[in-house]
């Protein structure tokens, strides 16, 4: 005979389930929070700009090796999607079986790739905040207003802002699906914390070179965390059993 547990059994299940995703859910939260009520942003990005120059700290890096650091790395997710994809294929080939075994994590990897930067790119399209080197604080022409704020009555605003979130490193913070390709905790750990080096690397360089916030940043990489988090629970791999259920 099956009995269910108590209704507190079944909200500790649920939340152990689902943990992950409910505490990533409340980081994005937090963190549009901070973003709207303090000034945590510019107190970060007066760090990456020098006010006696006039520059940031990576303009001379970017216009010398803007084209391996910025260009290159793009190319490098695109020659990578392109591989997943080819094995993806392969693994529906009788001679190369021994890839089905992985069909799943390609695929999820490639939906991650593909659909990140797309979310992200569409909350670009709605949420129209200026870039840091576009705004009047670090010798641009725009006032800086906080995500949730609205521009001044004042302000004629010819073209919107196109900031947040950060889209570049979206591609990089899509590869954290790497972490949930396997149950391993040594391989999670192996590819996991490659792919957050590549996002983390694309979002500081951005950074640093005036293009985004930090707080554009943290939306993008706790943004992948949680399609990832919700799209690996959608396509589990090999079911287990319930817990919240016993036998009396």
């Amino acid at each position: 005979m099956v009995s269910l547990y108590s209704r507190g059994d079944v909200a500790v299940w649920f939340f152990q389930k689902y943990r992950a995703i409910l505490v990533t859910m409340a980081l994005f939260i937090l963190n549009l929070l901070v973003l709207q009520y303090t000034d945590f942003d510019l107190f970060v990005q007066d760090y990456a700009y020098n006010f006696e120059t006039g520059k940031w700290l990576l303009e001379d890096v970017h216009a010398h090796y803007g084209w391996l650091l910025y260009t290159g790395i793009k190319v490098g997710l695109v020659v990578f999607a392109i591989l997943l994809i080819i094995l993806l294929a392969l693994s529906y080939k009788a001679s190369f079986a021994f890839l089905k075994q992985f069909r799943r994590a390609l695929a999820c990897v490639l939906i991650s790739m593909m659909v990140c930067p797309l979310l992200i790119g569409a909350g670009k399209q709605v949420s129209n905040v200026y870039c840091p080197y576009e705004i009047e604080r670090y010798g641009g022409s725009m006032p800086y207003v906080k995500p949730l704020s609205p521009y001044p009555a004042s302000f004629k605003q010819e073209h919107r802002g196109m900031g947040f979130p950060a889209g570049h490193a979206a591609g990089g913070f899509a590869l954290l699906s790497l972490f949930f390709v396997s149950r391993d905790r040594k391989i999670q750990l192996l590819l996991g914390g490659a792919g957050l080096s590549v996002g983390v690397f694309m979002g500081v360089y951005q950074i640093l070179r005036g293009q985004h916030y930090i707080g554009d940043t943290m939306v993008t990489v706790l943004g992948c965390l949680l399609f990832n988090l919700i799209l690996f629970r959608v396509f589990p791999g090999k079911q287990r059993r319930p817990t919240y259920y016993k036998t009396v």
